[in-house]
């Protein structure tokens, strides 16, 4: 998605409808903020695989091939959740990185 001729209150509503990914977001960031919150949204990731190991329905027969790793099925499954999810911990630094 075309994010530079954005307006600011159109990016904050894109992201909070989970339509922009975490590199597009990432993006909108200065670079000293964009750790944080790549950081941040890796918790969210981990506690998606979490979830989803917890319902012992592994994609594999054998299990999950992702123990202690974050695994990209849940993810995709979960997709607005996920990206809303990291849209609500992007807003901050967002903020924190644009002019008021």
């Amino acid at each position: 998605m075309e994010t530079l001729s954005r307006t600011p209150d159109q990016l904050k509503s894109l992201a909070a409808d989970g339509r922009l990914s975490k590199a597009e977001l990432a993006g909108l960031l200065a670079l000293e903020n964009r750790q944080a919150f790549l950081d941040a949204c890796a918790a969210i990731e981990m506690r998606f695989t979490e979830e989803c190991t917890g319902k012992n329905d592994p994609c594999l027969e054998s299990g999950c091939s992702c123990e202690g790793e974050v695994c990209l099925q849940p993810l995709q499954h979960a997709e607005s959740a996920y990206h809303k999810a990291c849209a609500a911990l992007w807003l901050p630094f967002y903020r924190a990185s644009t002019p008021q």
